[in-house]
């Protein structure tokens, strides 16, 4: 039954359905029976209910494996449907709903709930409720669905509801529990009806007929069990099977049934029933030849008076060898009578040895091939079987132990490793690949991983040493100081490739003459923004020495050329320059030896002047191990174990990096948007192939992870204004959008 706005409807299909396995139904499905109730919320079609009716039915009628395993799918199936609906349509047509499956057999009900609303028992007078004792979370909000199960046995006389929240709501559970007992289904709906008053709701009522309700159509006394259901309630259906029981063993007083009219027959005496009538045999008609059936009968039975004959000389003769191979009489008389006998000598016969050792040999072989066919074929699938049940084991387990908790993440990974060496075995399985799936998007929402799909834009080969990597708008800088070279390419419009060029164009490198000197080794580089007395922004690039080469794209000669410049630093680091870095104008030269960084003020396009100590004391952390820096306002310092230090005009600020799975294994580089001014720190942890997002104050977010596009992980630039992520990874440059 369907009710809305207070109004019975009679189309009550789209929510509700009563199915029988279809022709092609998996293996084990074919005695099963299938109730569906769906209530969707929000502009909800019924062009959706009968899709997603159809995918839940389809996806349980061809699952194999147990009751509960197929009804799990089928719920998956349908909340991937719909939330697949949902992510393609606007914010004002999405909607969400709550799933109840039931399945019948034999004796045993299986109910699976999804979303809110109730499903009753009414048994021997007693009305139980299935609950959890929380509500699972509705259908369509999400990538994972939440889903509750419950068995029950059922028997004659027994009622079955399945009503969505609308109704308990309104009516409450006495209130129910008062309406189910009536005599007649039809009653039980009319009262549904009326206790809901003017709530909003669809139910389904299922109820087991008395025994004996139907009356027997074998010669057999049988007890018939009659299955009614309501969707809506108009008439009693006409179509629903009758499912039979096991014949009872008859009595010899008890009085059978008619076959054919269901009246009583003469009783019998008692001898009478126990002895068997003879049955007349039709007479063949004289003088006419035998039929085509009674020659196929004289044939085979003349085959089977051979085969029978055969049969006794064969082990007639068996019997006689190994009578005369036993000792005794006859083999003593014999061998007397051999040797009475004269006895030619008999030539030894000639032995092929190679033949030989060759049989010896090809005879394991063989058998071990034929016995590895054999388990190949027929024991893979066996294994596959297995390895799914152990995964659909373990899904149930990590269901069952909790959203977030640790013994939650060890079943659910346990059901990844089965269901993956099950698709190995079969890598066309769909079962297999949606474990897979399932467990792997389960694992991913523990551990806050998001799967980045990114496009390869430029692979400069192998090197000795990281890359660094610049990005400003569409252009992108990269930096190779094992091979001494700048290159710049270009973004295309599109975002997903660059400006065609046929061989990489070297922006700097050394040996390069620029104004009267050349070009030494290249140490790191920085985008600089205006700021101070600089009113341009740019490229500099610190050469080992303390030279500076600048580049600013705007300025190129009459022949569309760069035009570069050098210039000295007001006092070069003393030490080991490793990493630099810019904001406001100003460039920031990290000094691994003196333990410092040195800022340096602009004067135009130069920086002639003694830097200042951005430490006025000892930096928190020794700056030895600093693999990288980056600058928002902030200053952050990266180390080689993944400790992130945090300045602020130099003094130490708080950040501490907690809640990250697995802590960063090796750190490589650190990137943040000083324009966006979100505060959100990547970082780059090489030893998990991972990159890891952090807030302003160290807390963990996210970690974005790819299949293979982090596995040798290098440089890294953000854009959060374009959405774009950019790497460097074993030679090769990347692009991802950011979720």
């Amino acid at each position: 039954m369907r009710i809305a706005g207070g109004v019975r409807l009679e189309d009550a299909a789209p929510c509700a359905a009563t199915l029988t396995p279809p022709p092609r139904a998996a293996r084990g499905r074919e005695s099963e029976r299938l109730f569906i109730l769906l209530d969707l919320t929000g502009p909800a079609s019924s062009h959706l209910y009968r899709e997603l009716r159809e995918v839940v039915a389809r996806t349980y009628w061809s699952a194999t494996g147990s009751i509960t395993a197929a009804l799990r799918r089928s719920a998956t199936a349908g909340n991937r449907y719909l939330f697949d609906a949902n992510l393609h349509a606007t914010p004002t047509d999405r909607c969400d709903g709550h799933l109840f499956c039931a399945v019948l057999h034999g004796n045993d009900l299986f109910v699976l709930q999804a979303g809110s609303g109730r499903a009753c028992s009414l048994s021997r007078g007693r009305l139980e409720c299935f609950s959890r004792g929380e509500t699972p979370s509705p259908l369509g909000r999400g990538r994972l669905v939440d889903v509750g199960l419950h068995h029950a046995f059922v028997a004659p006389g027994d009622t079955l509801l399945l009503a969505s929240p609308g109704l308990i709501r309104e009516a409450g559970e006495e209130a129910v529990a008062r309406v189910l007992p009536r005599a007649e289904v039809q009653e039980v709906v009319a009262g549904l009806e009326q206790v809901g008053g003017g709530a909003d709701f669809v139910a389904l009522v299922v109820r087991w007929a008395p025994l004996g309700s139907v009356p027997a159509a074998s010669g057999t006394p049988q007890v018939v069990s009659r299955l009614s259901a309501a969707i809506p309630f108009v008439k009693p259906r006409e179509d629903v099977p009758v499912v039979r029981e096991a014949p009872r063993p008859v009595s010899r007083s008890a009085t059978p049934v008619s076959a054919d009219l269901g009246m009583p027959e003469r009783a019998a005496e008692p001898r009478e029933l126990l002895r068997p009538r003879p049955r007349p045999r039709p007479q063949r008609a004289r003088g006419s030849g035998p039929g085509l059936g009674e020659r196929m009968k004289a044939v085979v039975r003349a085959a089977g008076q051979g085969i029978a004959t055969a049969g006794v000389g064969l082990v007639s003769g068996v019997r006689t060898l190994v009578r005369r191979m036993l000792p005794g009489p006859d083999r003593e008389a014999r061998r007397q009578a051999r040797a009475r006998r004269p006895r030619a000598p008999r030539p030894v016969p000639d032995e092929n040895r190679a033949v030989m050792i060759a049989i010896a040999i090809a005879i394991p072989v063989v058998l071990a091939i034929v016995v590895a066919l054999a388990y190949r074929s027929f024991g893979a699938d066996v294994r596959f079987q297995d390895l799914i049940d152990r995964a659909e084991k373990e899904v149930v387990l990590a269901q069952s132990a909790g959203g977030t908790t640790e013994e939650a993440r060890l079943h659910w990974q346990a059901a990844l490793d089965q269901a993956t060496a099950a698709a190995v075995l079969q890598p066309d399985a769909p079962v297999a690949a949606a474990l897979r799936s399932q467990a792997q998007a389960a694992l991913d929402f523990l551990d806050g991983i998001v799967r980045l799909r990114p496009i390869q834009l430029w692979d400069f080969g192998p090197g000795s040493a990281p890359r660094r990597l610049v990005i400003h708008g569409q252009m992108i800088f990269v930096l190779d100081p094992a091979g001494g070279w700048v290159a710049q390419l270009t973004l295309n419009s599109a975002g997903d490739g660059v400006v065609e060029q046929e061989d990489l164009p070297i922006l700097v490198q050394t040996g390069q003459r620029i104004g009267e000197g050349e070009v030494g080794k290249l140490v790191d580089f920085a985008w600089v923004t205006p700021g101070g007395e600089r009113q341009t922004s740019g490229l500099l690039i610190l050469e080992e020495d303390g030279v500076v080469i600048g580049y600013d794209p705007a300025w190129v000669d009459e022949g569309g050329v760069p035009r570069l410049t050098r210039s000295l630093l007001g006092t070069p680091p003393s030490g080991r320059a490793s990493v630099v870095a810019s904001f406001g104008g100003r460039f920031y030269v990290l000094d691994s030896d003196d333990n410092q960084i040195w800022r340096y003020e602009p004067r135009g396009y130069v920086y002639p002047d003694q830097p200042d100590r951005y430490f006025v004391v000892s930096p928190p952390r020794s700056l030895a191990d600093a693999v990288d820096m980056a600058i928002d306002g902030n200053v952050y310092i990266l180390f080689q174990d993944g400790m992130v230090v945090k300045c602020l005009r130099g003094e130490p600020q708080l950040f501490d990096v907690r809640g990250l799975p697995g802590g960063i294994s090796q750190a490589t580089a650190l990137a943040v948007d000083p324009d966006a001014g979100s505060g959100v720190i990547y970082v780059a942890d090489r030893g998990n192939q991972r990159v890891v997002v952090l807030g302003s104050d160290g807390t963990f977010r996210e970690q974005f992870c790819t299949d293979e596009a982090f596995d040798e992980l290098e440089a890294l630039a953000v854009d959060e204004a374009a959405g774009r992520l950019y790497v460097v990874s074993g030679g090769r440059l990347h692009v991802a959008s950011l979720p």
